[in-house]
C-alpha cells in the first residue's frame, strides 16, 4: 500500500466512531445418545451417576472463575486480549472473560471499589499512577504495550537533531522550539534522557516555563503537527501512530522513536486491585496464561504470513476496524506489545514522570514513594512458569521467562 494512501486509512480509522459488540455466543455440540438396550438399561443408573460425578469433578477442576475485563469499543491496543478471547484461549485455560466497555477514571474507580463491575483494566498508565496517588487500591499485574512515542520535525530537518553517539544532539534539542500536549509521554521520556545526559533540571524547567520558556503546549495532535509543518515549532512529541499518520499530510519525519531513548519504557499496563487479585487468584493465573499464548500467536505472525493474516482478520472483525489499518497498527511499527509486567521499566517511568511534574497533583510524592508496593507479578509469573513446564521445548516461552527474570 502506498504511504499516502495508508495515511488516509489512519485518518479515517482514527476519526470514525465504530460501534461493535463485545460479547460472543458459543455453540455447544452434543453427540447422539446411544440407543438403550436391555443389557445397558439396568446398569445405566449407576454408570450414569458415576459419569456425572466425574464430569462434575472435571468441570470443577477446569473452572477458574470469571473476570470482567475492559475491552473499550473499537480499541485495538488490546489486540492480545482480543486474540485470547476470539481464539478460545481463555476458555481453554478455564477462565470466563466478560468484556466490559468501560475505561479511564470510571474503570479505576470500579476496580478499586467493592462492586462487581470490573476486574481488570488494560490501557493507560498515567491515570493508574494518579489513582494510586489519590489512595485507590490499584495493583499492576502485567503489561499490554510498551514504547509508542516519537520525536518529530519538518521533513529534511531530522539530521539537525541527531547525534551518532547520543542519539539526540543535546545542544540542538535544548535550544529548539519544542511543542507537545501536556503530559505527553514522548516528552516525559525525552526530558529524562536529557537529564541523564547532563542537562540540569533548572535548564529544563526554564525551557518548560509557559510564560518565558521555549515550549508551546497544544490541545491536540493535529494542531501540533500543523505547527511543526509551519516551523513555529522545531521539535514535536507525539504518539507514534500520529507521527506516522501525519508524516505525509504535514511533511513531517521522525527524528527518533522515544523507545530508542528508553528501551521498553512502559506504556499501557494491566491493573486490578490487590483485593480482587487475592480473591480470584486462580482466575488471574488462567487469564495471564491465555494472554501469553495469544501473545505468542501474535508474534508468530511476524514471520508467518498465514498467521499474520488470521491475526489481522480476527482483530479487524472484533473491533470493526479496516483490515489495512489493523495490519499497519499491529505489524507496521506503530505499537509494540509486551505482556511482561516489567517492574524495572515501571520504576524508571515513574521516576521520569515524577521529575517532569506529571504526577505533582496526584496527592503522593512519587519522588520518594515506592511504586513496587503497587506491583504484583505473581499471577503472571505462575502462568509463565506453567507454560514453560507444559512446553519445555518452546523457545519463545523460555525467552519470555528469561526476560521476566531480567525485568522484574
Amino acid at each position: 500500500m502506498k504511504k499516502k494512501f495508508l495515511s488516509l486509512w489512519f485518518a479515517a480509522a482514527l476519526a470514525a466512531v465504530t460501534l461493535t459488540g463485545c460479547g460472543q455466543t458459543a455453540a455447544i455440540s452434543q453427540a447422539p445418545a446411544e440407543e438403550e438396550t436391555p443389557e445397558t438399561s439396568a446398569a445405566a443408573p449407576a454408570e450414569d451417576k458415576a459419569a456425572e460425578d466425574k464430569a462434575a469433578d472435571d468441570k470443577t477442576a477446569e473452572d477458574n472463575g470469571t473476570l470482567k475485563v475492559s475491552y473499550p469499543t473499537g480499541n485495538i491496543r488490546v489486540a492480545i486480549n482480543i486474540l485470547a478471547l476470539e481464539k478460545g484461549y481463555f476458555e481453554e485455560e478455564g477462565v470466563t472473560v466478560e468484556p466490559v466497555n468501560i475505561a479511564g477514571q470510571d474503570a479505576l474507580t470500579a476496580i478499586a471499589g467493592d462492586n462487581d463491575q470490573l476486574d481488570i483494566l488494560c490501557a493507560g498508565f498515567v491515570p493508574d499512577l494518579q489513582a494510586i496517588g489519590s489512595g485507590l487500591d490499584i495493583t499492576v499485574i502485567a503489561g499490554t504495550a510498551v514504547e509508542g512515542g516519537a520525536v518529530i520535525t519538518q521533513k529534511g530537518n531530522a539530521e539537525k537533531y541527531r547525534n551518532a553517539s547520543t542519539i539526540l544532539d543535546i545542544d540542538a534539542v535544548t535550544s529548539a522550539k519544542l511543542g507537545y500536549q501536556r503530559n505527553e509521554s514522548a516528552w516525559v521520556i525525552t526530558r529524562q534522557y536529557l537529564l541523564d545526559n547532563g542537562v540540569d533540571a533548572q535548564t529544563i524547567a526554564a525551557i518548560e516555563d509557559e510564560a518565558t520558556g521555549n515550549v508551546s503546549y497544544f490541545a491536540d495532535e493535529t494542531a501540533l503537527a500543523q505547527a511543526v509543518q509551519k516551523g513555529t515549532v522545531d521539535l514535536g512529541f507525539l504518539p507514534m501512530e500520529y507521527a506516522l499518520l501525519y508524516g505525509d499530510a504535514y511533511d513531517l519525519e521522525v527524528v527518533t522513536p522515544a523507545g530508542a531513548l528508553q528501551e521498553n519504557y512502559v506504556c499501557c499496563r494491566e491493573v486490578t486491585s490487590s483485593a480482587r487479585l487475592a480473591e480470584k487468584f486462580d482466575a488471574f493465573v488462567a487469564y495471564e496464561t491465555a494472554r501469553i499464548r495469544a501473545f505468542a500467536y501474535y508474534k508468530q505472525g511476524e514471520t508467518d504470513e498465514a498467521i499474520k493474516d488470521d491475526v489481522v482478520k480476527t482483530v479487524a472483525a472484533y473491533s470493526g476496524k479496516e483490515a489495512d489499518y489493523v495490519e499497519t497498527y499491529l505489524y507496521g511499527g506503530v505499537t509494540k506489545y509486551a505482556t511482561d509486567p516489567n517492574t524495572n521499566g515501571i520504576v524508571k517511568y515513574v521516576e521520569a514522570a515524577a521529575n517532569s511534574g506529571l504526577l505533582a497533583s496526584a496527592g503522593t510524592d512519587f519522588a520518594t514513594y515506592d511504586i513496587k508496593q503497587n506491583i504484583d507479578v505473581s499471577a503472571y509469573e505462575q502462568a509463565l512458569d506453567a507454560l514453560v513446564a507444559r512446553e519445555p521445548e518452546n523457545a519463545f516461552y523460555a525467552a519470555l521467562l528469561e526476560q521476566f527474570h531480567s525485568d522484574n
